[in-house]
């Protein structure tokens, strides 16, 4: 899957983030309960993203190997149902080729020493966070988040998607 294909799924989410503030801005006394709803929501809405760009790029690196093991890939992997946190992605790393895990590690261990030493942030604790709140949302309406923070570790988190995907094409 190529930077720009992973990018247009992003910018959906973009889309919506620009559309949410514009609606509904920050700072309205009388909209806290309504934007930590949204925040749930765009939280969903994120990680809903996360697994459909996990579930493109395994299909299309099947493809790539044989029409057979991509139709494999796609029935396999057509229902990840949430299940996209950091080892499940290196185990459908790992099922692959163990290779594609050790790079996938090894960008991993290097993008976040990086963004940890550049802006004290952990792109890995971030993205876990995101599937958490997600859980909570979606399955017992638990607003832990606002649409703020749930931005900050969008921005974050989706360098672990391009890192996915660099670890299945850098052959």
């Amino acid at each position: 899957m190529s930077r720009k294909e992973i990018d247009s799924h992003f910018a959906k989410i973009n889309e919506l983030i620009v559309e949410i503030q514009d609606i509904v801005p920050d700072g309205s006394y009388k909209m806290v309960k309504f934007r930590a709803d949204l925040a749930g929501l765009l939280v969903v809405a994120i990680t809903a993203t996360y697994e459909n760009c996990v579930k493109e790029i395994l299909c299309e690196y099947a493809n790539k190997k044989h029409v057979a093991f991509g139709k494999f890939a796609t029935r396999n992997f057509e229902k990840l149902n949430s299940k996209i946190r950091i080892n499940d992605l290196e185990r459908y790393c790992s099922i692959f080729d163990p290779d594609i895990k050790i790079r996938f590690r090894k960008n991993l261990a290097r993008t976040k020493s990086k963004i940890l030493n550049r802006v004290g942030k952990n792109i890995e604790d971030s993205y876990m966070q995101l599937l958490a709140w997600r859980h909570a949302f979606a399955h017992a309406h638990i607003q832990q988040t606002t649409i703020e923070e749930a931005v900050s570790y969008f921005v974050l988190s989706k360098r672990i998607i391009y890192i996915l995907d660099d670890a299945f094409n850098d052959e």
